[in-house]
């Protein structure tokens, strides 16, 4: 890509996301002028803009940069989306167990989605592997934090921790069994 060709596309990415403000801050006036309170909500909404203008701009600008750039807007965008879910469920004690879902999963994600739109297969695999690993850290912890220790009421009770240990300890016995085996 030339000097023109980038300069267009970062000039298309600041038009694009000043329309957007635009009519985003207009969509608020109107709502205060009518009195349309959206309370605790709108807050999460103002983390996305910075996180979408990160992941535009990194992808119009390209190699090297958009490389690196391009995971933290995914992390952004992504803390907005748990924060939108915290506060409409109001279930901030998801922390414990959600970061994992801000890194390695959407910085995996955003490594897969500059990858595959750039052609970069390696990108991808790498992309790929974090974003799993993130998941599988997120669902051993929701399920650690919400079941065994019962963060948000959700528990197994007085089993809870009983349950997790024979939980543990299946997971090792099949792997060990699985590893001799190789």
């Amino acid at each position: 890509m030339n000097d023109q060709s980038n300069n267009q596309a970062v000039s298309g990415v600041f038009i694009g996301l000043g329309v957007l403000l635009i009519v985003l801050g207009a969509l608020f006036f109107v709502g205060q002028a009518v009195g349309f309170d959206l309370g605790g909500f709108e807050w999460p909404f103002f983390v996305i803009i910075p996180g979408l203008a990160v992941s535009g701009i990194a992808l119009a600008v390209g190699d090297p940069t958009g490389e690196q750039i391009t995971p933290v807007g995914a992390a952004v965008t992504m803390i907005r989306v748990i924060l939108l879910y915290q506060t409409t469920a109001d279930h901030f004690e998801s922390w414990a167990y959600a970061w994992a879902l801000v890194f390695p999963t959407s910085v995996g994600l955003g490594r897969m989605i500059y990858g595959s739109l750039k052609g970069k297969k390696e990108m991808v695999v790498a992309g790929g592997r974090s974003a799993l690993i993130g998941l599988a850290l997120f669902v051993v912890g929701a399920v650690f934090f919400e079941l065994v220790v019962g963060i948000s009421g959700f528990g197994l009770g007085r089993f809870g921790w009983s349950s997790g240990l024979v939980i543990v300890g299946i997971v090792l016995l099949v792997g060990g069994l699985l590893y001799r085996k190789n």
